[in-house]
């Protein structure tokens, strides 16, 4: 298995400095991504799942953010490391990401042709400058864009939210990266849309066996796309499994939560969906006990006071899955 991981995040902790000092945000996180399969990372906004995506790329913002502890391994090497041009040249070509929203990610004063050919410029050195025209329109011809002889001319604002989207693709697949980090990419998009989207990055990965790490608070999605799940709470992952696992028994009560206010095929017409009460803490105000407890059915006064760890979890009877099932709770199996 291991010569099958192409990325390791090994106790990885990110701190912001503020005027009353130092804020972690993101506690002691691990997980793997292989290649040609794709982790999920779920959780809430403000969980922490975007700042670990920076943190890969090492685009926390300079210099309040740091990664204060841990290490992220990308085939062999731990980027924190690497010297500013070697992590360079690995950003936008073996890694690359898709931003959340695409009209801010999207250069407003540089046609879309234009943005995806400064890629092939920078990380496909191989491409002779006149080549890259026609280079430019077979990509946008692999992220299914319409007429892309006319929109490889067009400006952002001058494109739907769905083609903006497939730019954002194009750029991130003209490095031809070995992992694809996809930060929420579908989440300004309609219905429509985004089932687009998920299966054109479906496709993508399997024609060119990318590692995928994608982020979303949508476990919709997470149930189309993953072959793993890490959840994420308040900067600390709480629960690891195979995305089978996840859904057919959910362990951490954050979990279920999420699960059970996905909406249902047999749910009331107009009904309220169910919903976690409360919200995530500020990283200011994060518990040194079980960060969840305040807004769990099931804690107690240990959990209250006390910090469970992420452990390994067997279900009673039941056969050890061949991926670990990891779980921080202390009530795991009692509930």
């Amino acid at each position: 298995m291991e010569d099958r991981v192409l990325l390791r995040i090994e106790g990885v902790s990110v701190s912001f400095d503020t005027d009353k000092g130092p804020m972690e945000v993101v506690d002691n996180v691990s997980f793997a991504v292989e290649r040609g399969r794709t982790l999920a990372l779920v959780g809430e906004s403000g969980c922490g799942k975007s700042v670990t995506a920076a943190s890969i790329m090492r685009l926390l913002p300079q210099p309040y953010g740091k990664v204060t502890r841990g290490r992220i391994i990308f085939q062999g090497e731990d980027v924190l490391t690497l010297p500013p041009e070697k992590m360079y040249k690995l950003r936008g070509g073996s890694i690359a990401m898709i931003f959340q929203e695409p009209m801010t990610a999207l250069n407003p004063v540089h046609t879309a042709g234009a943005q995806i050919e400064e890629v092939l410029g920078l990380h496909r050195l191989e491409i002779a400058k006149k080549a890259r025209d026609p280079e430019v329109l077979e990509i946008l011809r692999q992220v299914e864009m319409p007429s892309p002889e006319q929109r490889i001319k067009n400006y952002p604002f001058q494109l739907s939210g769905g083609m903006r989207q497939r730019v954002m693709i194009a750029m991130a697949l003209a490095g031809r990266p070995g992992l694809l980090i996809a930060d929420e990419p579908t989440t300004a998009l309609d219905v429509t849309v985004q089932a687009q989207i998920l299966h054109l990055i479906r496709e993508l990965q399997r024609k060119n066996g990318m590692g995928v790490l994608y982020i979303t608070h949508d476990m919709g999605v997470v149930a189309e796309i993953s072959d793993e799940v890490v959840v994420m709470y308040a900067g600390q992952v709480v629960e690891v499994a195979s995305v089978g696992s996840i859904f057919a028994s959910p362990v951490h009560p954050y979990t279920r939560g999420l699960i059970r206010s996905m909406p249902q095929l047999d749910s009331r017409p107009k009904s309220v969906l169910p919903s976690i009460p409360g919200q995530v803490p500020s990283p200011r105000d994060y518990p040194k006990s079980c960060r969840f407890a305040n807004r769990c059915d099931y804690a107690d006064a240990h959990c209250v006071e006390n910090a469970p760890f992420l452990e390994d979890y067997a279900a009673p009877g039941v056969p050890s899955p061949a991926q670990p099932h990891l779980v921080r709770c202390f009530k795991a199996g009692t509930i």
